[in-house]
């Protein structure tokens, strides 16, 4: 047992006056990536409690589908309002009442979009895309020759199938489809497949079985959820008659011609309203409407305005569901879009807030605080001279420890608790790791006197660029919102940004800041875009241009030795303000969402603060 805080205590100043300790003991497990022999700790299980039933509309008992910071998964009760949110509620409709699409019967078939679980052992049979073979994902598919088809086996409609492999914890899902001799093989007019542990995304511009290039099923009302585990923890799906020809993250695909700014794109994303009054619903319609408010429901199919997906089961009642209907588009609001590159760095517990760590160079550890329970870990992974490079290399949802040493990278995978190694750059490189080919992976990366060198995680190709000086600090960020990080650099002899734009591969230059600034990308307006942000040592000034207004904001918050340390601590999806004091281990974070400052003692002198990786 060991006492990472030496004498101080870590605080939180609720109010003047106010302050209470905090003293924290953890064990330190050995997991150093140059010890072949090491064992690896346990893998917390973070995919929900249950194991899913078999069988068509089975119940999941409450196993969580994709990674806990999925945007299907992420809670966005507090991510701002969209500033068009009235004008694209007017699009769908401000009196039209909710519709849920599913239930018992309608029209003698089973109504909504059902599902079957299967095995692992489930045999494959061979899909034939009829329409968008070349945005579908291969099969076979584990596809049972009675799997049931939405609107039943003569539907002339959609004709969704959706298949969950609860062994390889896979998602198949087709659109318009039909069996072939007797279902040993089937047509589709497009299908797609999803990992059902990975935060990755189809291809920009590829649909799905659905028109956005979403999943359904994560987006549907399961009576499993309803009335057995009593909470629904994701977004739901719902349509609208008129689309934009765009799309926002989470969605890769449009399906419309329209381009009026007032009318939704794919992926727009809505929330009921937190004053609505939910009292008066029966209790499993309060968990739907709850749902709501707190995951919202996202935009992914043309169709009749405010219908919401769901599973059929003959357990619902119609008449229940149809009470939705006095919940109407008045009661919502859109959010701002956000995409996988607004979630909040140095997540390690993946609950949507960055965590309090720290890597200790002198005996190349690493300690963490949880901020979903406060409790404390600590691990064993590096050594003394190691550049700390953590990021969600895996893919699911978590930050992993890794560190950068002279052209190797030792990351530690939170999926499986594996070590990966990686040769990749040189001694005198800088680690600029960040997601550019928008597949929900960070992607390992170095930047050498002006060349960017980059190896996707979706191919493992390498891209190069030259873009930039020998002196300028690299600030990779998602600058034009379009889920890829963009190769940036920020020159602090002159404080110039040069941005080259990942949708257009436009060049952008902009004066913000001067000599001896240090650069401090984040989202602080959470509008999905990386604003531009300068740390002043001389004053211990923060000044930050707002992407979302182009305002600019001056806060004075530090001091000339601290090590500023942006993140969204408070989960609003806005980056806070906030420094570590490395003379008394102490955090000082200014919360965006309440203005609430906090100070906490976490770490102690000589200690590198792990959000500072992200600063050049």
């Amino acid at each position: 047992m060991k006492n990472i805080f030496g004498n101080a205590c870590a605080r939180r100043l609720v109010a003047p006056g106010l302050v209470f300790c905090l003293f924290a003991l953890v064990v330190l497990g050995s997991r150093h990536p140059t010890d072949a022999s090491r064992t690896h700790a346990e893998v917390s299980n973070q995919d929900g409690t249950g194991v899913p039933d078999l069988g068509i509309g089975a119940s999941l008992h409450g196993k969580r589908l994709f990674p806990v910071n999925n945007p299907w998964n992420q809670d966005i009760s507090r991510v701002p309002v969209d500033p068009n949110s009235n004008n694209l509620i007017n699009s769908i409709g401000q009196t039209v009442g909710l519709h849920p699409d599913f239930g018992t019967v309608w029209a003698g078939a089973p109504n909504g979009i059902p599902y079957v679980v299967v095995t692992g052992a489930q045999p494959r049979v061979p899909i034939t895309f009829t329409a968008y073979g070349n945005q579908s994902d291969p099969g076979p598919y584990p596809v049972p020759s009675n799997a049931p088809i939405e609107g039943g086996p003569s539907s002339t409609g959609d004709r969704h199938v959706i298949v969950i492999d609860r062994d390889d914890w896979t998602l198949y899902e087709m659109f318009y489809s039909f069996p072939v001799s007797g279902g040993t093989s089937w047509n589709a007019a497009s299908g797609a497949t999803f990992d059902l542990d990975s935060n990755a995304v189809r291809p920009d511009g590829w649909t799905s079985a659905d028109a956005a290039g979403l999943p359904i099923f994560p987006g549907l009302v399961r009576y499993d959820e309803v009335f057995e585990q009593q909470e629904i923890k994701h977004a739901l799906r719902f349509t609208a008659q008129n689309t934009r020809r765009a799309y926002v993250y989470p969605a890769r695909h449009f399906a419309s011609s329209n381009t009026s700014p007032n009318v939704p794109a794919m992926g727009t994303r809505v929330r009921l309203k937190a004053s609505f009054n939910i009292s008066g619903f029966s209790q499993g319609m309060r968990v739907v409407l709850t749902a709501m408010k707190k995951y919202g429901m996202i935009l992914a199919d043309n169709g009749s305005n405010w219908y919401v997906s769901g599973a059929p089961d003959m357990r619902w009642s119609d008449d229940e569901l149809h009470t939705l209907s006095a919940v109407k588009g008045s009661d919502f609001e859109v959010v701002q879009p956000l995409n996988h590159l607004s979630l909040p760095q140095s997540d390690f517990d993946g609950d949507g807030r960055t965590d309090l760590s720290v890597f200790r160079p002198s005996g190349g550890n690493w300690f963490i605080q949880s901020s979903t329970d406060g409790s404390v870990r600590g691990e064993t992974f590096g050594a003394s001279a190691d550049v700390p490079a953590p990021g969600d290399y895996d893919g699911d949802g978590l930050t992993d420890i890794a560190v950068f040493r002279s052209g190797a990278w030792y990351i530690s995978n939170s999926s499986d608790g594996a070590l990966r190694t990686e040769a990749f750059g040189t001694n005198g490189d800088k680690a600029v790791a960040a997601d550019y080919d928008g597949d929900g992976k960070i992607d390992v990366a170095v930047f050498r006197a002006g060349q960017w060198y980059i190896k996707q995680s979706s191919n493992n190709a390498l891209r190069t660029y030259v873009f930039g000086t020998s002196a300028d600090a690299p600030v990779a960020g998602d600058y034009d919102a379009d889920g890829l990080a963009d190769i940036a650099v920020f020159r602090q002899s002159n404080g110039v940004w040069y941005i080259r734009q990942s949708s257009n591969g436009a060049l952008r230059t902009q004066q913000f800041g001067t000599s001896g600034d240090l650069p401090v990308i984040g989202d602080y307006d959470a509008d999905g875009k990386t604003d531009l942000a300068v740390f002043r040592p001389a004053n211990g000034a923060w000044y930050i241009l707002n992407s979302l207004t182009g305002t600019f904001r001056a806060q004075a918050f530090g001091l000339a030795t601290d090590r500023p340390v942006p993140g969204d601590y408070d989960g609003d999806w806005k980056s806070d303000v906030a420094v570590f004091r490395p003379s008394n281990g102490v955090w000082y974070i200014l919360g965006s969402y309440n203005g609430t400052v906090t100070a906490q003692a976490f770490g102690t002198n000589g200690d590198v603060p792990v959000p500072s990786a992200y600063v050049p």
